[in-house]
């Protein structure tokens, strides 16, 4: 009984797991500094390696989240290197409708050469708390992602 339980969970729900779209992110980055640059490539990774987002480029003509990531040299630390500071704005991007965009959301934090993948993968939550906001306050927009 246990056996034919387990094996009418798993026909009715994997397909549907298997099946389960993941969301289209985009990373967009804007300044010159390489700790920013890096930060934004290796943010790319972390969505790429995602359970839960694709990577799509950022000219996708479908609706989409873009993390556009704005990035500044801080400071000059002799110890450590090249400190950046960084903002990632969180936009719900549409293609019809009035206006092309949504804000989300924002995170900011200043990073170093030395740690480029821990400040990608601090963005990630952000990214995803923006996405749980829009599917909770706009399923419409939600479905269409």
């Amino acid at each position: 009984m246990k056996t034919l339980a387990v094996a009418t969970f798993v026909f009715l729900v994997a397909p549907a797991v298997c099946l389960a779209q993941k969301i289209p992110v985009a990373v967009d980055h804007e300044g010159e500094d390489a700790v920013g640059k890096a930060v934004a490539l290796a943010l790319k990774e972390t969505i790429r390696n995602s359970a839960r987002f694709a990577l799509v480029e950022q000219g996708v003509k479908s609706p989409r989240i873009i993390v556009i990531s704005e990035s500044t040299d801080a400071l000059t630390d002799p110890q450590k290197g090249r400190v950046s500071a960084i903002a990632f704005s969180i936009i719900y991007y549409r293609t019809n409708g009035p206006g092309v965009g949504i804000f989300l959301g924002i995170a900011v934090q200043s990073c170093r050469p030395n740690i480029i993948e821990v400040c990608a993968s601090r963005v990630l939550p952000y990214v995803e708390r923006a996405v749980d906001f829009l599917q909770r306050h706009d399923p419409e927009l939600w479905k269409t992602l």
